[in-house]
């Protein structure tokens, strides 16, 4: 089965993200997952952006 995951993730408390980063992609393809995309650079083509303050 074929699943697809897209995260806009916008960080309050930045305390858990190095712990968080060293261990999410090691989990991901663990259980055979991999990133078709990853980055912070992000164009709007439709709607209003996305708040990325």
């Amino acid at each position: 089965m074929t699943a697809y995951v897209i995260a806009d993730i916008k960080i309050n408390d930045p305390q858990w993200v190095p712990a968080y980063a060293a261990s999410v992609h090691d989990l991901v393809h663990k259980h055979g997952g991999r990133y078709l995309s990853r980055s912070g650079n992000v164009k709007t083509l439709e709607g209003k952006p996305l708040d990325t303050t």
